[in-house]
């Protein structure tokens, strides 16, 4: 019997006890599809990170430091400074405070009020919807300028077409000096799928002058960014970076530069870590699976021993019932393993519009579908199988 005979004689065997095929595919169906869920939908996610970080820029260093006395903060000097390095084009500092707005309904929000130089895309690229950024000359001038997050402007103002704020004046209470500021532009949140409207951070960016005026820096700043050259690693430069502010201030490992390349991949690591983590577990119904497939086929050659025996009388020899039989096994695993696949991806498709994620299915999902599938097929089938090969033809004929 050749392999042709040997697909088509499986496949009428498995469609002939329709029922018992879907339940022995059962436990193919959840583990797989466990799987590819968890692991589309943790492919969706890092996606997302990366796209979110990615407005900080890949080249990005990001400054912070252990103790912020007065002496350590950053100065436009140190600034200086860190340009003169050839690796870094460009250094900026900023500051940043959180304090309480009432919204429409009388209500109390937090919100984060950030001073930054008018080149802010240096470390982060703000995304405009509507309106500017303010100027160098607005910054100099420590003007009263605010640009707004959309979100800011929903929940405030309660109204639906957030652009409606542009040119109006909005109250901030900084360091307890309340003051009224133009709005001048209106930037995208940054929200994470299936994150609550609650929790979506509520911001405001004014000049880092005018903070400072407020709230008595002295021209200082705790936290700061630059901007690295194509050409450099971005790890290497913020190690140098670290040295230099250390040296600077007489400090012994108080400033922390981190590339923005790093946290990524930490975030991303961390992900992968926990999508691996959740897969294992699921994928332990792929054991019980692959189990549950061995004991039917058990059943089945205990059930099929006439058949064998009069297939043995008429020549066919063990390796032929052997591929037989094996041949049915992989046949129920790999059957089981892509509608497994399918049912994975749409349970993540559904998860991802639940919670505003865009989930990808890989090619590596779909090798690991088909692999594993016909891994587990060979291994649970080859002990039935070799079984119905071994029966004696004559006690198979004697079967009742």
């Amino acid at each position: 019997m050749n392999v042709k005979e040997c697909l088509k004689g499986a496949f009428l065997q498995l469609w002939g006890s329709k029922l018992r095929t879907f339940l022995t595919m059962l436990g193919m169906f959840i583990g797989i599809g466990s799987v590819i869920m968890v692991l589309s939908v943790g492919e969706g996610v890092k996606d997302m990170i990366t796209g979110v970080f990615s407005d900080i820029g890949k080249g990005t260093v990001m400054i912070y430091m252990k103790d912020t006395s007065y002496e350590n903060l950053l100065t436009q000097e140190d600034l200086d400074a860190l340009v003169e390095m050839e690796e870094i084009d460009a250094a900026i500092m900023y500051a940043e405070i959180y304090t309480v707005v009432r919204n429409y309904q009388n209500e109390d929000r937090f919100i984060c009020i950030m001073g930054t130089p008018h080149n802010m895309s240096v470390v982060q690229n703000l995304e405009f919807t509507a309106g500017r950024m303010f100027t160098e000359a607005e910054s100099r001038a420590k003007s009263n300028v605010v640009v707004v997050s959309d979100m800011y402007a929903k929940v405030i103002n309660g109204d639906d077409d957030p652009e409606s704020i542009l040119g109006t004046e909005i109250e901030l209470r900084i360091d307890g000096k309340t003051g009224n500021y133009e709005v001048i532009g209106l930037v995208e949140s940054v929200i994470f799928p299936g994150m609550p409207e609650e929790a979506i951070p509520l911001m405001a960016y004014i000049p880092f002058t005018t903070l400072d005026q407020i709230m008595g820096f002295g021209g200082r700043a705790y936290t700061g960014g630059i901007k690295v050259g194509d050409d450099y690693d971005p790890n290497e430069v913020a190690y140098q970076v670290q040295r230099l502010l250390d040296r600077r201030h007489g400090t012994d490992g108080n400033y922390s530069a981190t590339a923005a390349i790093q946290m990524i991949d930490q975030i991303n690591t961390v992900v992968s870590m926990l999508t691996t983590f959740i897969g294992f577990v699921a994928a332990i119904s792929l054991l019980v699976g692959g189990i549950g497939i061995m004991n039917i086929m058990l059943v089945t050659v205990k059930e099929r021993t006439r058949e064998i025996g009069i297939r043995k009388a008429i020549g066919a020899t063990n390796g032929e019932i052997l591929q037989q039989f094996l041949i049915e096994a992989i046949i129920l695993t790999m059957l089981g393993g892509l509608i497994g696949m399918l049912f994975g991806y749409t349970g993540g498709l559904l998860i991802g519009q639940a919670i505003d994620l865009e989930v990808k299915l890989t090619s590596a999902m779909i090798i690991f579908s088909v692999g594993v599938s016909s891994i587990i097929g060979i291994t649970f089938g080859v002990y039935p199988a070799y079984q119905a090969s071994k029966l004696d033809p004559i006690e198979a004929l004697r079967y009742e």
